[in-house]
């Protein structure tokens, strides 16, 4: 019962889209388009330049001197525990971000918002790309400083997949939600709540020991620059029709 009312949920809200979004005009989706692929290709440059030199920085010594020194010191001195630190990692890696990033997209279908389904799409999926240019151009090892490195996965360190997800994600939920609002109260809590939880993912990876910090900082900035291509993605389709 619970497949067939899924299956029929998805199909309800396809349809839905689809015919939403072929009542727009043509030239709203074409500047959608062109405003995404312009920020996404800056965005990969952008990256790309990151991982080259902070990879040169490596190789010379002083980043990963800084990098090794750092992380011990930032893991004791951050607010959470190992355990606790596995606890809020989860919400921010492609997994657990994808359930939230699929029903926002279904909620926006049968509301008739194709601009928001088609934003967060792009955006979720995109993201990988960015966060492969570094992994493609770089194999980092993982940091091996914190319980000898149990929490740290195999896959390429740099930049953090995680902070990337994560400002994505919850960025532009909390982007949407901060327009709705008309409540100055309002607003000042959605900017807490998002630096609160945007921010306790991102350290706990640190916590874990699974980035070295200068991983995080590139996340940080690559995953800041999409978020901001995203939103003026939005505010320059919408405003013009």
């Amino acid at each position: 019962m619970t497949r067939w009312v899924l299956v029929q949920g998805s199909r309800y809200a396809w349809y839905r889209f689809w015919r939403d979004a072929d009542r727009l005009p043509g030239t709203v989706w074409r500047r959608w388009t062109q405003t995404l692929l312009v920020g996404f290709l800056l965005c990969a440059a952008i990256a790309f330049a990151i991982t080259y030199w902070t990879r040169l920085q490596v190789e010379q010594g002083w980043l990963q001197e800084w990098d090794a020194h750092t992380l011990p010191v930032l893991a004791e001195a951050l607010p959470l525990t190992f355990p606790r630190a596995i606890t809020w990692e989860s919400p921010g890696n492609s997994i657990g971000a994808l359930p939230v990033a699929i029903t926002f997209i279904a909620v926006m279908a049968v509301r008739g918002r194709p601009l928001l389904v088609a934003t967060m799409a792009a955006g979720y999926g995109l993201q990988f790309a960015l966060v492969w240019i570094g992994w493609g151009y770089w194999n980092r090892s993982r940091p091996d400083l914190i319980a000898d490195g149990i929490a740290a996965s195999g896959l390429h360190s740099f930049p953090s997949g995680h902070t990337v997800v994560v400002l994505t994600v919850y960025g532009l939920l909390a982007y949407l939600w901060f327009q709705a609002s008309q409540s100055l109260s309002e607003r000042l809590l959605i900017g807490g709540l998002a630096c609160f939880w945007i921010g306790m993912i991102v350290i706990s990876r640190l916590e874990l020991g699974a980035h070295w910090p200068s991983d995080v900082v590139a996340g940080l900035i690559i995953g800041g620059l999409w978020l901001t291509t995203l939103i003026v993605t939005l505010r320059r389709t919408t405003a013009k029709f």
